[in-house]
């Protein structure tokens, strides 16, 4: 039976514990200990320990699964290599393509395995996508992303380094491409096989927040590569009402749409249309799956490097323009109130449809200035 131990117990650690639970139940793996400084909920028996670096010293464990802040990603990551672990690692991997680079040859070195978060990715609506693209849509011209979140002020009190893009002098990468809706991205990514730098043209990027933060909360970017039509995309956290995110491929003969949260794929093409709900496999499961049976991860560390790209597009980018007030419609009251922009809806899909950005596409808080074009290094 493996060993597993959970780094971080709280906020997303509740969701890894709960995975673990339901692995404990079936026999498959064994809860050793817990990490965080905070100590372990209420109620829960468990050993916990005030950082890994104690656990390690006091357990031998096969896989230490990580659900802390995104800057602490690194550091913990490789000393769970050291220690001859494997790791499952919450999303995003880390702060930064060079961190990337670093975790990726330790990994390699170390003989052991790093999958990645993205529970998106575990679902069958990849491979479904692929298949349509291939049988069905004919020649795909068009990759859309759309999320609309509602967020609040409490979403942004939640942690120290929510809505930070440095702190102490460290990135954190938080905003809403590379963290709240960096699912989509990478479902994007995955969809279209852009797996490696080497298939990167550029991505342009607009980033924009209507919070009193220093990442973005609204922002359009698009992914140029030479595998096909780019990957237009528009996040919002300032919706009037939160909707299910999906990724939508535009063919000449037809159109699907994966809505990623749900699993659920809806096609049309040559006159049919349907509505396909799909399974989801669980990524700790598969990482177990891995190391018992040799079963392909399904989210290696390797293959998220289309989405490390975007990640560093916007960490580099200039800092996130403020739309101004005069634009924004405030909702709700206290630590649950929420700013709205001006039309954000009409022009999140104007954008998406017309290839534009929001500066482009007309919306009238948005400002030529703020756009960025980020290109590989060789």
């Amino acid at each position: 039976m493996l060993k597993v131990a959970q780094v971080g117990l709280h906020g997303f650690g509740r969701v890894h514990l709960g995975r673990i639970d339901r692995l404990v139940d079936q026999g498959r793996v064994e809860l050793v200990a817990g990490a965080d400084p905070a100590g372990p909920e209420a109620g829960r028996d468990l050993r916990c320990y005030d950082s890994l670096t104690e656990l390690l010293a006091h357990h031998e464990v096969d896989i230490v699964s990580i659900a802390t802040p995104i800057g602490t990603h690194m550091a913990l990551a490789m000393e769970a290599l050291a220690a001859g672990a494997h790791v499952m690692l919450e999303k995003p991997p880390v702060a930064g393509l060079e961190q990337f680079w670093r975790l990726e040859q330790a990994r390699q070195q170390a003989g052991r395995s790093i999958q990645v978060g993205f529970q998106s990715l575990g679902g069958g609506g990849i491979a479904r996508m692929r298949q349509l693209a291939a049988q069905r849509l004919g020649q795909v011209v068009s990759v859309q992303v759309w999320g609309m979140w509602c967020r609040d002020l409490a979403y942004f009190k939640r942690a120290r380094w929510a809505g930070q893009r440095v702190m102490n002098g460290q990135r954190v990468a938080d905003g809403v491409c590379t963290n709240a809706l960096a699912h989509s991205i990478a479902t994007a990514c995955r969809i279209v096989s852009l797996l490696d730098v080497k298939d990167l043209v550029s991505i342009e990027t607009e980033l924009y927040h209507a919070f009193d933060t220093q990442s973005d909360d609204t922002s359009w970017l698009r992914v140029n590569h030479r595998l096909g039509a780019p990957i237009d995309v528009s996040l919002t956290l300032c919706g009037p009402r939160p909707e299910h995110p999906s990724v939508t491929l535009v063919g000449t003969e037809g159109e699907a749409r994966l809505q990623y949260t749900e699993d659920v794929v809806t096609w049309q093409s040559g006159g049919q249309r349907q509505v396909e709900h799909l399974g989801r496999t669980d990524l700790l499961e598969n990482l177990v799956d891995h190391i018992e049976r040799g079963v392909d991860l399904l989210v290696p560390l390797a293959q998220t490097l289309g989405f490390m790209a975007v990640l560093e597009a916007t960490q580099t980018a200039p800092d996130p323009t403020p739309i101004a007030d005069q634009y924004l419609t405030w909702e709700g009251a206290g630590d649950e109130a929420h700013p709205i922009p001006q039309d954000i809806e009409v022009w999140q899909h104007r954008c998406l449809e017309s290839g534009l950005g929001y500066a482009a596409a007309g919306a009238p808080w948005a400002s030529d200035q703020t756009r960025h074009t980020w290109t590989p290094s060789p």
